[in-house]
């Protein structure tokens, strides 16, 4: 029985209007936040970050990098996440190269010659600062990131450090919850900091998990 052309105009219509309220749902290009982590890099660059913040800038330009390739992908949710992460990386590479630049001028003020023929120069030398054993997770944190600070390991590619300090706490390495308070071992031995800069580097996409977890198991964990 065939039906009616009015009847068939609205079944299909309505197909047609959810398939638009669907492909409406689709997420955008995250032009903007690309636009601010590209300006941000930038940023970092202009105030000689690569001298002061070499891992926080390695950082950023990594994770830019990352965002660009999946923007180019069509993964618009993963290129977000990267780029709002490169974002901060910079910020805190600019953070960095700004205080260590005013340490700088500061620890040249302070220097004192001694009033004698050919006395040597004397430069104060500032106590160092405890190596922090906790970190509290903030916001659009990663475990990349978090290595990467000149307080923690100074070198992004030591996260799996991190992991392995806390494999009871964290289930999924690429996701961390902000307010998490993970342990921070401090001083790891060299072979440990081997072992992580192998895993990270060649860590697969699609097997991520797996290979967190072989990662582990080499240390009688999990």
């Amino acid at each position: 029985m065939k039906l009616p052309v009015s009847h068939f105009l609205i079944k299909h219509g309505i197909i047609l209007f959810i398939s638009g309220l669907i492909g409406g749902c689709a997420i955008a290009p995250p032009t903007q936040e690309m636009s601010d982590a590209r300006q941000s890099v930038e940023a970092a660059e202009s105030v000689g970050a690569e001298k002061h913040a070499p891992a926080a800038l390695d950082s950023a330009q990594m994770l830019l990098s990352k965002a660009e390739d999946d923007l180019q992908a069509g993964d618009y949710e993963e290129a977000q996440k990267e780029a709002l992460a490169a974002r901060e990386a910079a910020h805190q590479a600019v953070a960095i190269s700004q205080a260590k630049q005013v340490t700088e001028e500061t620890e040249a003020e302070q220097i004192v010659v001694v009033e004698e023929p050919d006395a040597p120069i004397f430069v104060p030398t500032l106590p160092a600062e405890p190596e922090p054993t906790v970190y509290k997770v903030n916001k659009l944190d990663t475990l990349w990131q978090i290595s990467a600070k000149e307080s923690i390991y100074g070198d992004p590619f030591l996260w799996p450090l991190i992991l392995k300090a806390n494999p009871e706490l964290i289930h999924d390495a690429d996701l961390i919850k902000p307010d998490m308070v993970l342990t921070i071992t401090p001083n790891p031995s060299d072979s440990d900091k081997d072992a992580a800069r192998q895993h990270a580097k060649f860590r697969g996409i699609t097997t991520r998990k797996e290979q967190d977890a072989s990662y582990l198991r080499q240390f009688g964990l999990r």
